[in-house]
């Protein structure tokens, strides 16, 4: 095995491992939660592009087929790792 396959080998596993993390401690933060913890972002920036960030909310259909939906949430430890990787510039 060559050292560039080693980094590369290496390099996934971290990736996996981080993500794995990630996931698993993730915190899901409201809009203005989200605007708390991360000032870059103010509540008129996520209603004209929230839409690019991750996010997702609970939609529910009762028995009579009306949906009704929570707002919207976002994974503050993705965002973080967005901020850190330079992605959001990437919108």
């Amino acid at each position: 095995m060559d050292r560039s396959l080693r980094n590369d080998i290496m390099e996934a596993v971290r990736r996996a491992m981080r993500d794995t993390l990630e996931d698993a401690q993730e915190v899901w933060l409201t809009g203005d939660d989200l605007c708390k913890q991360f000032g870059m972002f103010t509540p008129s920036w996520l209603k004209r592009y929230g839409h690019k960030l991750p996010r997702t909310r609970a939609v529910v259909t009762d028995a009579d087929g009306v949906q009704h939906v929570t707002g919207w949430a976002y994974p503050r430890n993705k965002m973080q790792r967005l901020i850190h990787d330079n992605a959001l510039k990437m919108l």
